[in-house]
């Protein structure tokens, strides 16, 4: 029973730690649920070489450089700057090397070679040293200034000669990661506005950031939109760019798919959905990815004019090249604006048409041109026809035409249009083969083309095994509405029990599938099937184009699909209905028959929410740490004691309901005014994720697992605070190693002894270097002192320990030892009445007295002199009672003047250890609470502390530098707190403080999740209020403490008692001294003198080794 209060205080606690370990499942999910890696490595055939060419910014940028790409033999004329292709421009990502350009390279290198093209492409790439340009905004300025120098150089060393048709006007940029975001600004920087007209990201936050740390990326973000505003503006010039973006999916674990796309962009799509690669990619993959490699590198020589030998300037033959490799046709209607180009078709072939409505034509070789017709006709159930062609390589495949042509025995068409951008590549497992797909809506086909009467497929000669499945329906019928299931339910739910015979296409509505975070399992089984098959299928998000990906099904595969989103539908986030809804279309082998159904997957909802929100958690982070700050101060104002950092999350202060109703209602008032609208101004104003997240109730599950970390991290930093003195020690000793054994500890005495020195030197350090290198080593140092605070703590407690078993010990053994001597003293000398009674039993005045003499406390003490002395001046003639009165209180008031001078030299059987251990445990939490603060912030600031670093051979100063004024306003405050043993206690501002902090913590919840930059200077303004309160605050004066501190008794009744008591106070003082003596001995059993001796022995021990 008595877990149940312990339960009952602590359940937020097991909360909390509940969904720790779900975000630590989630974590798990991400990185092994997708871990096979289907992309295919590029090969270099010959050594690759990277030839550096200097340029005028080398110095102002000495850590840059730009570099040629080339191979084995073509590697002397890169030497000798001889560049007659068209240039190309790599440019590395966040922590990106240069030499990542190589597979791009060497694929377009050997393309050009072994397709006997008269032109090519010259490579060129840069190093920006491998800064770590996605956490730190700083940097990206100086790298796109670099990169615009780069290009101005690059076009230099083209130079006209008569062995080249013409000199190239622009460079083609490419740019991975960040590198991408920098490549799509270059299309509009003004020095390489002229100079730069095609731009493909890979991997890119062109939306928003991953994570914004500081101001610098909304700066860069902001200036970037500033330029393209006016690109957008200008029909021309938006006439001469083109912007492709790619994102990576699901494997994806540093940029989320759907920050990829960008309004700007002509091209957006997933490496899923492209046709022909078909994969998800890791963030790095992507730049060597096989699949993906030769799509862009096929694009690019599509788009290069054989006459000139450099690119064509027509943007709509480039976009039609970008739509022919990138994107893949989904449409089942003509769109109007297309021109059909017309084929003509041969009489003397195999023209075949069958009257069924679903069937299947397969056929281990073809050896003549063959026609298969599908009549149009206006029935219901002839309204859609899909059709999946295996191993058909033919570009133009399906066409429209009148038969009004008779051949022989049957009819034909002489001119056909093609229906090419009906069909589309798809997904497939390599051993069946490649697929085609084509949809279209037959009635839509007899409006807009009444002289039409059949859709031709043409097949042309071939010596492998084509397939055609042909299959014609009313549409409707074979279009399911699924109500997805709840993701408390754990059965699967049926959608279909079994499809119809033969039957080839089926849809999958799922109206309920909107949000990021939701996931669903979705299974294709045969029924009764014997025969090997092959089911494709393709889930198509309207709201987020090319965003598909596929998966197939066969008899060796059967694992279901995984069904996730990358993107929220945007009336989700704007908190509107939905009208278009996720589809997922099957293309099933009609050899047999299937049963369809979904489930719910928590553990892949974990995942989804993992990867879509986990950079909030930093901020949910920071928020706890400040409520807990603000829980803290509360205690020590109210009981004089500061909480834990386990018991401040225990506190009513951390309980969810209070932080995150004022969260909403702030969020609310932010989307009501517009004024207020340039707080949500950032790098992250695109990012409609964080803005569904801050409406959602995904804010309570993201604060109960900062709740939950916080815990952990709270006991981690507890245990490393305890055994780390010892490990700081042998590192110390390392260092200074040859000072001999007792160096390090010396200097690590010295150190904790004169914090002020490295105040100093961090207040010093922050300006002159990097502001978060102030920060690390100050919280190093910060955990150092707390770590000999518990180490002196600690060994207070274990001598208490150890003393209150020994003094239990010793008054056990005296109590038996007493005992027998008290009865051996019984039977010589019998006790007389008068030496057993002191006090008179029948006179209660002074058993009252003497009662509170041995158990009063000071205040009632000096109540108890004023009433004896108030008596004695109403009345004249004392009674030997009241002498006897008069005796004990002036006693007392002897005893305590007597003890007040000699507080130095207590009594050691008096000291009261227990309140010291708590005192210096109060100050320990209080210290640790400011150490959280202090840790918080140098998190935040730990990408410019890498960025520092990193360059730190080129210059010892970061430029810019977003850490120092955190750094800088922490050492400062250092001086103070390290100075502090522990807090001033009874100061007058503590609620006003707290109240100021929970105030901070609201905005750090609500804006933080767009901004690190709100919790970095959040938590610094409260770290820096608290020590200004440590120092300027005045104390709060209690009146009745006061007047209990200032007796003012009256000095002629004091002299009078005293005197006429004087003579009795002689006479009884020499009875006392014997039975004093013994009284006023100390216990040698006492607990707190045994306690003492255990000190003194190791204060002793220690000077002998000193």
């Amino acid at each position: 029973m008595k877990l149940l209060p312990i339960i009952t205080s602590s359940i937020y606690q097991i909360i909390a730690l509940i969904f720790f370990i779900a975000f630590l499942l989630g974590v798990l999910n991400i990185h092994f649920s997708d871990k096979k890696n289907y992309c295919e490595m590029t090969y270099m055939y010959e050594y690759p070489q990277f030839v550096k060419i200097t340029l005028d910014e080398n110095k102002e940028f000495p850590q840059y450089g730009l570099y040629a790409y080339s191979e084995g033999r073509y590697t002397e004329r890169a030497r000798k700057m001889w560049f007659d292709g068209i240039p190309v421009l790599y440019l590395p990502g966040n922590s990106g090397s240069h030499m990542q350009a190589r597979s791009l390279a060497s694929v377009a290198l050997r393309m050009a070679l072994s397709r006997g093209y008269e032109f090519h492409f010259d490579y060129f790439t840069i190093s920006y040293n491998e800064e770590l340009s996605g956490l730190y905004g700083g940097v990206l300025q100086r790298q796109t200034k670099f990169a615009a120098a780069c290009i101005s150089k690059i076009l230099s060393l083209y130079k006209p000669n008569k062995y080249t048709k013409s000199v190239p006007t622009s460079v083609i940029v490419i740019g991975h990661s960040m590198g991408g975001l920098i490549a799509k600004r270059l299309l509009a920087y003004p020095s390489t506005i002229s100079t730069t007209n095609i731009s493909i990201a890979l991997a890119a936050p062109l939306a928003a950031p991953a994570i914004n740390f500081d101001w610098d990326m909304d700066s860069f973000y902001s200036a970037m939109e500033t330029e393209w505003e006016r690109i957008n503006s200008d029909m021309n010039m938006k006439e001469t760019k083109m912007l492709i973006s790619f994102g990576s999916g699901a494997r994806d674990l540093l940029i989320p798919a759907g920050l990829t796309a960008s309004n700007d962009s002509d091209v957006n799509a997933l490496t899923t959905s492209i046709p022909g690669v078909w994969v998800s990619t890791e963030h790095v993959t992507i730049v060597w990815c096989r699949q993906l490699v030769i799509t862009i590198n096929k694009f690019l020589f599509s788009i290069v004019d054989p006459v000139t030998e450099q690119l064509v300037p027509d943007k709509n033959v480039q976009m039609a090249r970008a739509r022919q490799y990138f994107v893949a046709n989904r449409s089942m209607f003509l769109n109007p604006d297309v021109v059909q180009p017309n084929a003509t078709m041969l009489a003397d072939a195999f023209w075949y048409e069958d009257n069924r409505r679903i069937y299947q034509i397969s056929r281990p070789e073809i050896d003549k041109m063959t026609y298969l017709m599908i009549r149009l006709v206006s029935f219901p159930q002839n309204r859609f026809v899909a059709i999946e062609s295996v191993n058909l390589d033919d570009k133009d495949w399906i066409f429209g035409c009148n038969a009004q042509y008779a051949y022989n025995s049957y009819r034909y068409c002489k001119q056909g249009s093609s229906l090419s951008e009906l069909s589309r590549w798809t997904g497939a497992d390599t051993n069946f083969g490649k697929r085609k797909l084509a949809t279209i809506h037959l009635h839509d086909l007899i409006e807009k083309h009444p002289d039409w009467s059949h859709v031709v497929v043409k097949v042309s000669p071939t010596r492998r095994p084509v397939t055609l499945n042909v299959d014609i329906n009313d549409h409707a019928s074979r279009q399911l509405t699924v109500d997805v299931p709840s993701h408390f339910s754990f059965t699967r739910t049926v959608i279909k029990q079994e499809t119809e015979a033969h039957s080839l296409y089926y849809e999958l509505i799922l109206p309920g599938f909107n949000a990021i975070w939701q996931a669903y399992l979705l299974y294709v089984e045969p029924v009764g099937c014997k025969t090997e098959y092959h089911v494709s299928a393709e889930m198509q998000v309207p709201w987020a184009e090319n965003q598909e990906y596929y998966h197939y099904f066969t008899h060796l595969k059967k694992s279901p699909m995984k069904l996730r989103l990358y993107k929220t539908h945007p009336n989700v986030t704007r908190g509107q209905d939905t009208t278009d809804h996720v589809k997922v279309v099957l293309l099933l082998d009609p050899q047999c028959k299937y049963s369809i159904s979904i489930a719910s997957s928590w553990y892949h909802v974990l995942a989804q929410s993992v990867r879509a929100f986990a950079p909030v958690l930093i901020t949910y982070v920071g928020g706890a740490v400040l409520l807990i700050a603000k829980s803290v101060l509360m205690s020590l104002h109210g009981v004089g004691t500061c909480l834990s950092i386990h018991g401040a999350l225990r506190s009513d202060d951390l309980k969810p309901y209070a932080p995150l109703v004022f969260v909403r209602v702030l969020i609310t008032l932010l989307m009501a005014f517009p004024i207020s609208s340039y707080l949500l101004d950032n790098a992250s104003a695109h990012n409609y994720e964080m803005h569904y997240f801050t409406r959602s109730i995904m804010v309570l599950a993201a604060y109960f697992v900062a709740l939950g970390l916080l815990n952990v991290a709270a006991a981690g930093v507890l245990f490393m605070m305890v055994f780390s003195s010892q490990l700081a020690h042998r590192m110390l000793f390392r260092i200074l190693w040859r000072g001999g054994q007792g160096l390090a500890e010396r200097v690590a005495v010295g150190l904790q002894k004169v914090p002020m020195v490295v105040s100093a030197a961090l207040i010093t350090l922050a300006p002159l270097s990097c502001g978060a290198a102030a920060l690390v080593a100050g919280g190093a140092f910060y955990a150092f002192m707390i770590s000999k605070m518990y180490e002196e703590y600690l060994e207070d407690y274990f001598y208490k320990l150890a003393a209150k078993y020994a003094s239990r010990f010793c008054r056990a053994f005296r109590k038996n030892k007493k005992k027998d001597k008290t009865e051996s003293d019984n039977s010589l000398v019998p006790k007389t009445e008068a030496e057993s009674v002191i006090v008179k039993p029948d006179d209660s005045v002074n058993t009252n007295l003497v009662q509170r003499k041995t158990n009063i406390n000071e205040k009632d003490k000096i109540e108890a002199d004023k009433i004896v002395v108030s008596d004695d001046k109403e009345e004249n003639g004392k009674t030997e009672e009241n002498k006897e009165v008069a005796l004990i209180t002036n006693t007392e008031v002897d005893n305590k003047e007597s003890s007040d001078k000699n507080d130095k030299e207590k009594n050691e059987c008096d000291n009261d250890v227990e309140d010291d251990g708590e005192l210096l445990l109060s100050d320990i939490n209080f210290h640790m609470m400011m150490f959280f603060l202090w840790a918080v912030v140098t998190l935040v600031n730990v990408p410019a502390l890498l960025t520092w670093a990193r360059n730190f051979k080129y210059s010892m100063v970061l430029k810019p530098d977003n850490s120092r004024f955190p750094g800088l306003i922490l050492s400062i405050c250092s001086t103070c707190i390290w100075q502090m043993d522990g807090p001033r206690k009874n100061l007058k501002n503590y609620n006003f403080v707290a109240g100021v902090i929970f105030v901070v913590a609201v905005i750090v919840l609500t804006l933080g999740p767009l901004s690190l930059t709100y919790v970095n200077f959040g938590v610094t303004f409260a770290f820096a209020l608290i020590t200004a309160q440590q120092l300027f605050d005045t104390e709060e004066i209690d009146e009745d403490s006061q007047a209990s501190q200032d007796p003012s008794p009256d000095p002629e009744v004091s002299d009078q008692t005293s005197n006429e008591d004087s003579d009795q106070e002689k006479s009884e003082t020499k009875e006392e001294v014997s039975e004093g003596e013994e009284k006023n001995e100390c216990d040698p059993c006492n607990e707190n003198r045994i306690y003492n001796v255990f000190k003194n022995l190791r204060d002793k021990f220690s000077f002998s080794e000193e």
